[in-house]
């Protein structure tokens, strides 16, 4: 009896020795909430660059702000010289534990300044006038981007968006392209 039971007392040690090491559990590291990309698109086709600042709100949601700055009008397919645009971002994941990954689109309102040449016509008998007028302009506009964010391991991402902006204010442009391939990382 006397070695029944310190067999059973030595069994039972060992299993709550070994129960208590499994115990102790590790901690996944706390997920990135901020992340910065640069437009690598502006910067190939013009001389721009665009940065874009992102704060995720939970994992189907964000907000940021987009910097624009192009350092030549003539080229590319821009008139802005820049362009200041916050924006809220809504990640369509299904998945419980998305991650802000995947297809989004975004709601943005932008602040924009830049510069375009025109022909305006005359209508005067017989005689078909022309004059090449030069507009500065700084205009607000509201606009919506979609797009599809890829994100790996060790939280680099890549971004593809494609979107418009429309001015509220009168002037000769009306709308502006927003497309872009970004690279970016989380932090």
């Amino acid at each position: 009896m006397k070695n029944t039971l310190s067999l059973l007392l030595v069994l039972l040690v060992f299993t709550f020795s070994y129960g208590q090491q499994n115990l102790v559990l590790e901690q996944d590291p706390p997920l990135p909430k901020n992340e910065i990309t640069l437009n690598m698109l502006e910067l190939l086709i013009m001389p721009a660059i665009g940065i874009t600042y992102e704060r995720f709100i939970n994992d189907h949601s964000s907000y940021g702000v987009y910097g624009f700055v192009n350092f030549d009008t003539a080229e590319g397919y821009r008139y802005e010289k820049f362009e200041i645009a916050p924006f809220y971002r809504i990640y369509l994941q299904s998945k419980k534990n998305a991650n802000n990954k995947g297809f989004y689109t975004e709601l943005f309102a932008g602040i924009n300044s830049g510069e375009t040449e025109f022909y305006t016509y005359d209508d005067v008998p017989f005689y078909d006038y022309e004059s090449l007028v030069h507009q500065e302009y700084i205009g607000v506009s509201l606009g919506l981007d979609l797009g599809y964010k890829f994100v790996n391991y060790n939280n680099y991402s890549v971004e593809i968006f494609a979107g418009a902006g429309r001015f509220l204010n009168e002037q000769y442009v009306n709308a502006y392209p927003r497309i872009g391939v970004s690279i970016g990382k989380r932090f």
